[in-house]
This record gives C-alpha cells, structure tokens and sequence, in this order.
C-alpha cells in the first residue's frame, strides 16, 4: 500500500494519529506532509488526516484525481462543553468535521465512547488506541536526576478546571517542601490570556508559590517527552463528564514509557482499564494520600513506575495496534467505494516528515 498521511508540524494529534502510525507500521510505502505535491498524487492508495485538511470541500475531486481512499482520524469529541476555553471556536466548524466524517471511506478513534458517537454520521468507524513505540525515538525511559522528587502535571491552559482539583491536597504537601518540587510542563507565555490562566494554573499546583516549583516551556511533538523527564511522579487530574470520556489515556502511556508512577482521578477514559497499576483517586483526600505515600517510599516510586511500563507495553504498544491499523486499511483498499460495513466489536520503521513546515487550513487540536 502507498498511504499519504496530511499533518502540520506541530500538531500533537497529526503526531500521534498520522506521523507515528504511519512511521512504524510494516510493509507500506508511507509519506507524510502538509500539502500533496504533483510528484506525490500519483498511486496513492490512502489518504490519511485528522479532524480537517486543505481538501475539506473537495474529496471527491481527490479521490477522482487519485483514485485513493479517505481516511479521516478524530482522538476527541468534536462538540466542546459551554465553559471549554475553545468552545465558540469549535462550534463555528464542528459542520464541516461532521461532513468530513460523513464523507471519509473509513474513520478511525481512539476509544469506543467516541465510535459511538462517530457511527450515526458513518458506520465504517475502527477504533485504534493511543499507542506508543516503547524504547524507540523520544519513547525511552531515560529521565534527569534532582535532588528533590518532583510532582509532574503536563498539559495546556484548558485544563485550568481540572488543575483546580489540587489546589486543597498540595497545600498539605507544605510540611514536605524541603523533599519536594512542583514541575509544571507545556507552559506558554504567548498571549496575556495564556498569562492569567497559566498564573492561576500555577497558583493551584504550587500552593500559591508556597512550594518549591519549576515550570518548562512547551516544545514541538517530536521533541515533548523531554518534559517527563524531569518528573517522578505524575498527577492526571481530570473532570468527569462524557466529553472527557470520548478522550484517550495517552498521559498515562506517556508516563510508562518513562516508567513514571501515576496518580489519576478514577474517571472516563482512565478507568476503562480497570487493571491498569496506577494510584486511583475516588474523592480529593486520595491525592495527598498517594502522594504522601510515593514521597515517603522510594522503592514504591519504582515498583509502580516499573509495573506501569510493562503493563502499558503489554496493551498499548503501537506496533501491535498497527497491525490491525494496516489490516483495516488493506481491508478498504480492496472495497468498493464509501464501504459502509462495521464488524461487530467496532474493530476491524521509522519514518520522519519530508515536509511539515507549512500550515494547513485546521481546527487545533484539543488537549
């Protein structure tokens, strides 16, 4: 198979649904970039994008021009909640997502919530997990050392709601302020916007600056995982609702391949995996108590770092999610046009981009 995967350069989504599965799956002739140039239109034989690109309003002239099918990737529920920091710009192009889904020859997800919501608008829908290539480009478990153990939160201003949630346990990690560090990952400083909440983000975390802190700029997706390396134990807070529910569990991925020991609110999409060998936290006294507990106990930081990686490695390593991937894309390839069958479960290298340096027409991603 010859597939063409659209992604701008930094865009985590385009990153980890086009760049990486495309990079690592065996036995096609991939090419990942911004715009497709005459040389490479010729003897596609799938196109790959997530949520929008530049052809939004003409597949069928592609696929008339190339003969190739389309396949549109989507990692989050399009139809934001009233209070998300991006509603307003969502709501102006969730039409076109939902025609670009109704459109595709395939759509691909990552978790059964979001298939459910994916199928009355197209019912040829898989769902392929979040994956990482453990121990291969940024995905080792090398980490920094610090003379003190540092509590990780990654993310981006539009979790300041979820961030809130620790405002109460971390003010009674006080006592333990000579031990410890609060590191903050992904700040951005771009506008005065970002400023305030990204202060109130700190606020939060930090008991007020109280605790010892240190905050890392954002990078590009190639490069992020260079974040979790100065981290010994994560914290994923995170609100309940069923929008954060069609989500995946990527940050706890991301901490495994790490072997980062992690503190998680016991809600959608986390606690699908109810086996997964992670701190659960059912109400707000949990988070001081396994933090306590994993400040306090050395051995148990690396027994459940430990047992964090080969579980993740075990369920959600990417060539095994690949491999049914390529199944499913070779399945469509030999289909007729705008297949609209569904099995029954809703389941059916290397490789860097010659060119992502341009901007395509694209919602941003969520985080």
């Amino acid at each position: 198979m010859n597939i063409i995967g659209l992604s701008q350069a930094n865009s985590g989504c385009g990153y980890h649904r086009v760049l990486l599965p495309l990079g690592f799956m065996k036995d096609v002739k991939a090419h990942v970039t911004n715009f497709i140039t005459e040389d490479k239109i010729e003897g596609i034989d799938i196109m790959l994008y997530n949520r929008r690109c530049i052809y939004d309003a003409n597949f069928d002239e592609f696929r008339r021009i190339t003969g190739s099918k389309v396949v549109m990737d989507i990692d989050d529920y399009w139809l934001l909640p009233p209070n998300h920091l991006l509603y307003g710009e969502y709501n102006k192009s969730r039409y076109q997502i939902e025609n670009n889904i109704r459109n595709a020859d395939m759509v691909t997800v990552t978790n059964e919530e979001l298939r459910k919501r994916v199928y009355p608008l197209n019912n040829n829908v898989h769902v392929f997990e979040n994956a990482i290539p453990f121990g291969h480009n940024q995905f080792t478990d090398e980490r920094r050392e610090d003379d003190r153990i540092r509590i990780f939160w990654s993310g981006s201003i539009t979790h300041e709601h979820d961030v809130k949630m620790l405002r109460g346990p971390v003010q009674r990690l006080l006592p333990y302020a000579d031990k410890i560090k609060m590191v903050i990952g992904g700040y951005t400083d771009e506008s005065p916007l970002a400023r305030e909440i990204w202060g109130r983000i700190f606020s939060a975390f930090t008991a007020g600056g109280k605790l010892p802190y240190a905050k890392i700029h954002g990078t590009s997706p190639v490069q992020y995982m260079q974040l979790y390396e100065n981290a010994d134990i994560m914290v994923i807070p995170l609100e309940d609702s069923d929008w954060h529910a069609c989500k995946s569990n990527l940050k706890i991925l991301e901490a495994a391949s790490k072997r980062i020991p992690v503190i998680v609110s016991n809600v959608r999409p986390y606690n699908v995996d109810k086996d997964a060998p992670v701190f659960w936290v059912n109400s707000q006294k949990d988070w001081f108590f396994h933090l306590k507990y994993l400040i306090l106990n050395p051995e148990a930081r690396i027994e459940y770092g430990n047992k964090l990686y080969d579980w993740a490695k075990r369920h959600y390593n990417l060539e095994d999610i690949n491999t049914r991937r390529r199944e499913a894309f070779a399945n469509l390839c030999g289909a007729s046009a705008h297949p609209r069958v569904l099995s029954e479960d809703g389941r059916v290298g290397e490789l860097s981009p010659s060119h992502t340096d341009g901007v395509a027409d694209s919602v941003p991603c969520v985080v």
